[in-house]
Order: structure tokens, then C-alpha cells, then sequence
């Protein structure tokens, strides 16, 4: 087993030219670390962004076939008096005809207007 001593005994035996090389080692062996940590963070996020639209859409669906299931009671009162109304209103204006009222044009000589030669 290697203690921390052991590895600043050993680094201090090494070459600079070793050491030099250890430190590239770690540095990449982090980043390596880093770029998997990333990664795996990345699949989390993809993972619950998936799982939430897939969550819409079964809500989405729901919604649709509530609709399509038929009208609740309420709607169907409501659907009636609807229909009620515009039936009372069509009646109310079938009743009663419109007379049509002729429009007579008066004459130039009825008229008040002042227009063209009468100007003076």
C-alpha cells in the first residue's frame, strides 16, 4: 500500500522530466473524470426532459378523451337552454314580418337644398 509519503519519497526520486509527465497524467485523468461527470449529468437531464413530454403527452391524451367521452350533465342543461333560447329567438322574429316602407325621392322643387344654378 502506498502512503502519501511514499508517493512525495518516490516523486522526489523522479526526473523533472517524469514528474513533468505524472502532472500531464493527472490533469488528464481529471479532465477525463470531468468530461464523464458532464456526461453523465447530460443522460439525467435528457432522461427527465423525456420523461416530462412523455408526461404531457399522456396528459394531453387524457384531456382529448374526456372531451370525446360526451357531455356532463352540467353541459347537457346548459346545450339544452342554448338550444331553448335560440329557438324562442327565431320564433320572436318569424312572428313578426317586416313591412317594407317605400322611399319616395321628393323633387327638386320640394327639396331645401340650394344646388347648382339656384345660387344666387
Amino acid at each position: 500500500v502506498r502512503t502519501n509519503e511514499n508517493v512525495q519519497e518516490e516523486e522526489k526520486k523522479l526526473s523533472p522530466k517524469q514528474q513533468k509527465r505524472l502532472e500531464e497524467q493527472k490533469a488528464r485523468d481529471l479532465k477525463k473524470k470531468e468530461r464523464r461527470a458532464e456526461k453523465a449529468r447530460q443522460t439525467e437531464r435528457r432522461a427527465l426532459e423525456k420523461e416530462r413530454k412523455l408526461e404531457d403527452r399522456e396528459r394531453r391524451e387524457e384531456e382529448w378523451r374526456k372531451e370525446q367521452e360526451g357531455l356532463s350533465a352540467k353541459e347537457m342543461e346548459e346545450k339544452q337552454r342554448r338550444e331553448e333560447e335560440k329557438a324562442l329567438f327565431q320564433a320572436e322574429f318569424q312572428e313578426q314580418p317586416h313591412d317594407a316602407i317605400v322611399h319616395v325621392k321628393k323633387s327638386k322643387q320640394e327639396s331645401n337644398r340650394l344646388g347648382g344654378r339656384s345660387m344666387a
